[in-house]
């Protein structure tokens, strides 16, 4: 999917295939202990001042990229009402996080975070490094991206993952969260082999 900002920002992000070298097993019910479908994401992105970044890391499961196309839709559909809350999904690696922010009706903005092997070459890494990419976009454009993510998924996806366990949210006060914040429980990385990124820097 590719999402563009009024500022000349933008993000291209999709799934390329499984993490190299572990093959998701032909019979799910039959899989090894431990193992995990790892996807390997091919993630491409250019800030407002034309600095320019891309990268390939497995940093997402099956069930996550699945559950960020209908975070997509849903925080496009949210951004046609008046008074739509922030909202944020992690995963079980924190390589990326999304988050929304409804500036106006129909207006959003979409803040791409970016942490451990994604962060962009030019920046210090220290454990607890995060760089936003921030893009101003409409919520029909962010309704397409959520479309070409959900078929870029169609396209890779060959096995379920049975290991999928969202956990709950909450806000200030302990007031449960509702469906727009989501996040992945913590799996760690074991069964993944954490091999380097491919990163390549354009100025």
């Amino acid at each position: 999917m590719e999402i563009r900002s009024d500022d000349g920002a933008r993000v291209r992000i999709r799934p390329v295939g499984y993490q190299p070298g572990i093959d998701p097993p032909d019979e799910p019910d039959r899989a090894a202990p431990g193992w995990r479908d790892w996807l390997l994401i091919e993630v491409d992105a250019r800030t407002a001042d034309g600095q320019t970044w891309s990268h390939h890391y497995p940093s997402l499961m099956v069930e996550e990229a699945r559950a960020l196309g209908g975070w997509l839709h849903g925080q496009a559909s949210a951004a046609l009402g008046p008074n739509s809350p922030p909202a944020t999904v992690r995963f079980t690696e924190p390589n990326l996080a999304l988050r929304t922010r409804v500036i106006r009706r129909r207006r959003l903005e979409l803040t791409v975070e970016f942490s451990a092997e994604s962060l962009p070459p030019w920046m210090r890494r220290p454990v607890t490094a995060v760089y936003p990419l921030i893009l101003t976009v409409s919520a029909d454009a962010l309704a397409v991206a959520a479309e070409q993510w959900a078929a870029h998924c169609e396209r890779t996806h060959r096995v379920p993952s049975r290991d999928f366990r969202p956990a709950t949210r909450c806000r200030t006060g302990g007031a449960p969260a509702d469906r727009s914040d989501l996040q992945f429980s913590p799996f760690g990385t074991k069964g993944k082999h954490r091999s380097p990124p491919r990163s390549l820097s354009r100025t």
